[in-house]
């Protein structure tokens, strides 16, 4: 299929592994990127906070750099979120509506739009406080140095109620480390609010085994990689006689995986591309048949954050059941080009469990 035309992309956006450490005596906690991460550009700091009593410090799941679990003393239980990526996350209503659904509540229009002033670290942001039939949102939305910042406290209704005047003077205790810029890796879920269960492909049959894995046709000149994440679930390399790489990775997320349009923008955001419209975005995606259904393309041609090289992303997204997966080829510009054809034969043989 000919899809040479320009399109929008829905691939890899943000977050980075890392350790924790404690100061000793006043509990502040601050991320560093381990030594096997160090080709990672990111602060040494990127954020610090103090950590209230009663919380309890979970592991970092990839997707969030801070992590808390909250248990009331009446029972009602709550969690904290700390996640961050380069530029605009869709808009202030997208992400609203978004929140909304996680509380199965309808989505409303702007006017409908409630949130109230928060200062986090001497940047001005908006809280929104979300109440659904049985649980509660409440997230600090701070943009920062030209990355967006989420704080999101989600929980029962008596558990976020309770943890809630805790939570805002954990907003006053954060401070960002030199220009707080969100991390790039390849992870290309980051950013996006997994709920449920830490893990986003819980329940599914390790890679490399049968059973839930798809099955596809590999190119005979891919080669299969160590994936770099936990949220990828095969990856695969490949270089041009140039000796110049591309990179093939294979996800899924639950659900639609946060929304079209808010992926778009987040993600054209993350290679120094301007955000796009609702219209922008009908008119320049791209439908691929394929044996199971269809899928959605998108390209885009930038900057890669890592090495400030020019680069070029190819992504389809294949709607399946209960889930939604994510086909991406990034690198350089001639060899995603030269790989354009073989990627897309590839994406359009796989066979879902």
């Amino acid at each position: 299929m000919n899809i040479s035309h320009k399109l929008s992309w829905f691939a890899v956006a943000l977050l980075f592994a890392t350790t924790l450490t404690l100061e000793a005596g006043d509990q502040i906690q601050v991320y560093t990127v381990p030594k096997e991460h160090t080709d990672i550009p990111v602060n040494a700091a990127p954020i610090s906070w103090t950590l209230p009593e009663g919380w309890k410090q979970k592991e970092p799941d990839g997707v969030r750099i801070g992590s808390f679990a909250i248990h009331g003393e009446n029972g009602g239980d709550a969690e904290v979120a700390i996640t961050s990526f380069p530029g605009a996350v869709g808009t202030e209503l997208d992400n609203v509506n978004r929140w909304r659904r996680e509380l199965s509540l309808e989505p409303v229009g702007p006017d409908s739009l409630v949130s109230e002033p928060v200062t986090v670290d001497s940047s001005q942001g908006k809280l929104f406080d979300i109440e659904g039939a049985s649980a509660r949102t409440v997230v600090a939305m701070i943009s920062r140095n030209g990355s967006s910042w989420f704080i999101k406290l989600r929980g029962d209704t008596p558990g976020v109620a309770a943890a809630k005047p805790v939570f805002l003077d954990f907003l006053k205790s954060i401070r960002f480390g030199s220009g707080a810029s969100a991390p790039a890796v390849s992870d290309p879920h980051a950013g996006l609010a997994l709920q449920g269960a830490s893990n986003p492909h819980e329940g599914l049959t390790p890679p490399g085994s049968s059973g839930d894995m798809p099955k596809w046709n590999v190119p005979a000149q891919w080669s299969e990689t160590e994936p770099s994440s936990s949220m990828i679930l095969k990856s695969f390399s490949v270089s041009s006689d140039s000796g110049a790489k591309a990179n093939v990775t294979v996800s899924f997320l639950m659900g639609e995986g946060g929304g079209l349009l808010m992926n778009v923008n987040r993600w054209r955001g993350q290679l120094g591309q301007p955000p796009i419209d609702e219209n922008q975005l009908a008119s320049e995606a791209s439908i691929l048949p394929t044996v199971a259904g269809k899928a959605t393309v998108a390209e885009i041609t930038g900057t890669d954050a890592r090495t400030g090289q020019p680069a070029r992303i190819l992504v389809a997204i294949v709607p399946n059941g209960d889930k939604t997966w994510f086909y991406k080829l990034m690198g350089d510009s001639k060899t995603v080009e030269a790989q354009k054809n073989s990627f897309v034969e590839f994406v359009k043989t796989v066979q879902y469990p």
